[in-house]
């Protein structure tokens, strides 16, 4: 393989007289493979000259590949420079790790808003294909791909490419999982990152930091020289490129590092080559032999996590606050477990899919809580993760049967955490897939059960349900019996797969994808999202338990594959297994959990009804976007009662409360059904407008104000409610509704000023 270093900056570009050397552009680096499909790893600002040579050498059409480690803005900023993008004759391949709260296209949008460019994305010529990637392997031409995540502050993932025999890695933007003085980290985060990277014939390592820097700089997701090293050493890599070079370090700086690292190389044996990557330098790489896959799955198959269970055993409200702000973002559904005892107890019941657990709890060392949770659980991978203090030993939670699957020190990174988290779940959906398909081999293999006929695919399908967790404990002969007149189905997305008010026939057992369940209001066209299901979930069951017509309609989000469980055959099986009535009741009890966890959070306010601030902000996204699709802008209006503390105090909280419904209900009624009303504060009611114009401004506003003064007389109120109105107007609306907030609240201040002045 070809490869040649475009970039080799982390951070911000450096460009000057004392950077000249090693260079001062950000992450790019280019790989050709042995049947010329090229490769571009990241695509900072060295992606520009990068572009300019492509566009003048390459036939037409060409295509190429290009991987993003993650979407940090010195990873992408080199995009919109980059000129194959404009060009209708190329075609781009974009690949990168799903990143937090917004999918890879929407975050390479990002930059090109109008805004930051003058281009959008949508106005590039040339054909741009995005896939969003988990760890695991795939193929571009004749190169092997495989992707591992790493240690930093957002989604990362580091490439290991083949092609002829030799294999590069490339991995930038990691942290040592356990810092270490020695060098050497018994951690299995790092010990998974040392066997990904063995035997690489070209290692491009993240090296940002000396060791002393990196002690101030724990937890901003970057190595040390010394790690980079030390990690190429127990790798057994052939040639070692420092990379990812600190904005600050000059061209004598890197020299400096760049002989340590060697010294520290030659020390050790082995015969590692350690240099500095530098802008221009160009290697042919060659191996020495066959390459063949290190991962087992497909790093094309998405393994969603959104709606897995996550147990978090702490007696901290404020550590469990805040990793509850962190989890919740992803969709997953978080369980608080305050010592020990209640772990065991409560723990099988809530059936989690990741724990995290304080080392440091009431009742005893969290550790102890390790091997007996995985006995309870009966799954002796179940992942866990330890969060302890600068005082506590961390040889104590890798010590065999009781080791934990990670370790982070407190203070933690919530972005770190999340990371993890994403990471260590993705992985167990591997694994189990991986472990069903291994099991599905045995049960084939095994004698069939006497005088119980079943079809051909009835021990892939009893296999398929041991691995959903409502099912795995169930012995063979019931998930048999289970499935004896079972048949699988595939949904494209948009699909309806039940509709309300249907008879049930069947249970549905959700294999791959998604599915969104909707009930519409009987009174009004309105339909309301009750939550959405994923792999390894079913839905269908309250029909079948109550023998009433289905309560909601189930329509598939993404291409959606499942399991049609007939009802006689799972009622049977009910009757006859207490274990899976136990399973239910469970399930539907988390269920019922989870319903009172999301009502406490988009529940209306309690005194108008109305939506509530959070609630705004979750739906915000949503209205943006449908305003940003048919190009008609948003109008926000911002309305402070005035007075009102003088109103509570003089007359009461009653009264009080009685004004706030008067302004709800005069919003309300002279507002449309499509509009987003909200109380946003004590005293503060916001409601966005979309496809609104300025023009439109005057009528709303007078619309609300004559409807307040006449409820206001109606309803015999003492004084008549007045509001303060700020407006904010924007042809594009914004990602999120802070900007249309400022501009309110300034309007309004102006408005007051104006009020008294006059």
């Amino acid at each position: 393989m070809h490869v040649r270093f475009w970039g080799t900056r982390g951070s911000i570009a450096a460009p000057g007289p004392s950077t000249a050397r090693y260079g001062g552009n950000t992450s790019c680096v280019e790989v050709r493979g042995d049947d010329g499909t090229r490769i571009v790893l990241d695509c900072g600002t060295g992606a520009r000259e990068l572009g300019l040579a492509l566009a003048r050498s390459s036939p037409d059409p060409f295509r190429i590949h290009l991987f993003i480690g993650h979407t940090h803005w010195d990873h992408i900023q080199g995009f919109p420079f980059f000129v194959p993008a404009f060009l209708p004759r190329a075609e781009l391949n974009i690949y990168a790790p799903l990143g937090f709260q917004r999918s890879l296209e929407e975050a390479m949008a990002g930059q090109m808003e109008y805004s930051y460019f003058p281009v959008k994305l949508r106005d590039l010529r040339s054909r741009i294909h995005f896939t969003e990637l988990d760890e695991g392997f795939f193929r571009v031409g004749d190169v092997l791909v495989e992707t591992q995540y790493m240690n930093h502050t957002a989604p990362t993932i580091a490439y290991r490419i083949s092609s002829g025999g030799a294999t590069v890695a490339y991995a930038t933007d990691h942290e040592p999982f356990l810092a270490t003085a020695h060098g050497e980290s018994q951690h299995p985060g790092d010990e998974q990152h040392v066997a990904f990277l063995r035997n690489a014939d070209l290692l491009i390592h993240d090296a940002q930091y000396s060791e002393e820097e990196y002690r101030a700089k724990i937890g901003w997701g970057h190595s040390s020289v010394e790690y980079a090293t030390d990690v190429a050493l127990a790798a057994g890599a052939r040639r070692l490129a420092l990379f990812h070079h600190d904005p600050g370090h000059d061209d004598a700086t890197l020299e400096r590092l760049e002989a340590g690292a060697r010294a520290r190389a030659a020390a050790r044996g082995g015969g590692l080559e350690v240099f500095a990557a530098a802008e221009g330098v160009e290697i042919e790489v060659r191996g020495n032999g066959e390459t063949s896959a290190v991962r087992g799955a497909s790093a094309l198959q998405h393994r969603p996590i959104a709606g897995r269970r996550v147990i978090v055993v702490s007696a901290n409200q404020d550590e469990i606050a805040a990793i509850e702000e962190v989890l919740d973002d992803d969709g997953l559904m978080l369980v608080r477990m305050p010592d020990i005892r209640a772990a065991l107890a409560r723990g099988p019941i809530a059936s989690p899919d990741l724990a995290i657990v304080d080392a440091q709890l009431p009742d005893g060392a969290g550790v102890s809580l390790l091997a007996p949770l995985r006995a309870r659980l009966g799954r002796k991978n179940f992942p866990i993760i330890v969060l302890a203090d600068g005082s506590f030993a961390p040889s104590a939670v890798y010590d065999g049967q009781s080791s934990a699957t990670d370790y982070m020190a407190k203070p933690i990174s919530p972005p770190m955490l999340r990371a993890r988290v994403r990471a260590w779940l993705a992985r167990t959906t591997a694994a189990r897939r991986e472990s069903v398909a291994v099991a599905g081999a045995a049960l084939s293999a095994e004698a069939e059960p006497p005088a119980l006929p079943r079809s051909p695919l009835a021990a892939d399908y009893a296999n398929l349900l041991g691995s959903v967790s409502l099912f795995r404990t169930l012995p063979l002969e019931q998930r048999l019996r289970l499935v004896e007149h079972a048949t699988e189905q595939s949904y494209p997305a948009g699909h309806a797969i039940v509709h309300q008010g249907e008879w049930p026939d069947r249970l549905f057992v959700i294999l791959s994808g998604k599915v969104r369940v909707v009930e519409a209001a009987s009174d009004t066209q309105t339909e309301w999202m009750l939550g959405e299901l994923v792999e390894g979930e079913l839905f269908g069951e309250l029909a079948l338990l109550t023998d009433r017509p289905r309560s909601a309609t189930v329509v598939a989000v993404e291409p959606t594959r499942c399991l049609l469980l007939p009802q006689s055959d799972f009622m049977h099986v009910l009757h006859t297994a207490p274990g899976l009535g136990i399973g239910l009741v469970r399930m539907l009890a988390g269920r019922l959990y989870d319903a009172d966890r999301k009502l406490a959070r988009y529940a209306p306010d309690p005194v108008t009804g109305l939506a509530s601030r959070r609630a705004f902000h979750d739906q915000y996204p949503r209205v943006a976007s449908a305003a940003r699709r048919r190009k008609g802008g948003v109008l926000l209006l911002l309305l402070d009662v005035v007075q009102l503390k003088t109103i509570n105090d003089r007359y009461g909280y009653s009264l009080g409360d009685d004004v706030l419904r008067a302004v709800a209900d005069a919003v309300m009624e002279s507002t449309r059904t499509t509009d987003l009303a909200a109380r946003y504060g004590v005293d503060e009611f916001a409601v966005l407008l979309p496809e609104a114009q300025p023009k439109d401004v005057e009528v709303v506003v007078n619309r609300v104000r004559e409807k307040l003064a006449e409820l206001s007389s109606r309803r015999g109120l003492p004084r008549v409610v007045y509001c303060s109105v700020g407006i904010a107007h924007r042809k594009t609306p914004p990602d999120t509704p802070d900007e249309l907030f400022r501009d309110a609240d300034q309007d309004m201040q102006r408005s007051r000023s104006r009020e008294r002045s006059g």
